[in-house]
């Protein structure tokens, strides 16, 4: 009787979960070229001058979306770089999960209730390096980062502005 009972629900389990091909392209590399970050950058506010190294670069390419009762996993293609900024990381993040679009994001801002929202670009955007602004909402813990803004250009970092209200600019 155990065995039946465990033999259906191994049925019954296969059958809820599902896995399939995606047909996502991956992120053109001429869009987000992790390969071409610089090791270290430098940003200048009036006189001051800091450098930041970026720490980490990551990318992922999930080809199947997988669905069960215990585990979900979407197709997705997912680049970013963390840059440490005065001791603080600040991670830049691009995923895309349909065909033409891709999902922007930073997170910089320490512990926020509501993490800040990408912003939803169409792909070839991002080719064109608009500006885009990522500020600390107002409910996140400005104890835990000096971070209160970062602007990209792109996916690269233009500016960064602390809580001091200083805004340090990329060379």
């Amino acid at each position: 009787m155990i065995k039946k009972s465990i033999l259906f629900s191994l049925i019954t389990i296969s059958f809820l979960s599902c896995e399939r091909e995606c047909k996502l392209v991956p992120i053109p590399s001429n869009i987000f070229q992790l390969e071409n970050l610089k090791k270290e950058y430098v940003f200048y506010s009036n006189i001051e001058t800091i450098s930041a190294k970026i720490i980490d670069r990551y990318e992922y390419y999930e080809k199947t979306s997988f669905k069960s009762p215990t585990n979900i996993r979407d197709c997705e293609h997912y680049k970013s770089y963390e840059l440490d900024f005065k001791g603080e990381k600040i991670l830049v993040s691009v995923r895309k999960y349909v065909s033409d679009s891709l999902e922007l994001d930073v997170l910089a801002f320490g512990n926020c209730i509501n993490l800040p929202s990408e912003k939803k670009i169409p792909e070839k955007e991002l080719l064109l390096h608009k500006l885009y602004t990522f500020e600390r909402d107002s409910d996140c813990d400005s104890s835990n980062s000096i971070i209160k803004k970062v602007i990209l250009k792109g996916y690269l970092i233009t500016s960064i502005t602390t809580s001091e209200n200083k805004t340090w600019i990329a060379k």
